[in-house]
């Protein structure tokens, strides 16, 4: 019976060997989600330090001030009444309401195209 008993105990300890294996499956699959977790991080600074732009308060503050310009109400420059400041919205209005409205002749292959009609 000894001979039996030191026959079972030379193999492999199975239990022992697949307890392991499962082991080191759960580690490697949460270190992996750990340094994927990590690389999206990373990602996500970089993505947000590339398309965020700091609050610049000089250029703000120019932005308000050309704003200002255009919304201005009309004035001259000079004393000798030859260049004006006009918000760009009314002058287009004082020029659309001023402008003399024609109507295009017709295009040349429109005239040829009603020319070619096949009548019976």
């Amino acid at each position: 019976m000894a001979a039996a008993d030191r026959k079972a105990n030379n193999g492999f300890n199975t239990p022992a060997v697949v307890l392991c294996g499962a082991a080191a499956l759960v580690f490697i699959v949460a270190l992996s989600l750990f340094l994927h977790g990590g690389y999206l991080a990373a990602q996500a600074r970089e993505t947000r330090a590339k398309t965020e732009t700091p609050v610049n308060e000089a250029l703000r503050a120019a932005e308000a001030e050309q704003q200002a310009r255009l919304q201005e109400a009309p004035r001259w420059l000079d004393d000798g009444k030859t260049k004006a400041v006009l918000p760009i919205g009314t002058a287009m209005d004082r020029l659309a309401a001023t402008a003399s409205i024609q109507t295009l002749p017709a295009a040349p292959a429109a005239e040829a195209a009603a020319g070619n009609e096949v009548t019976d």
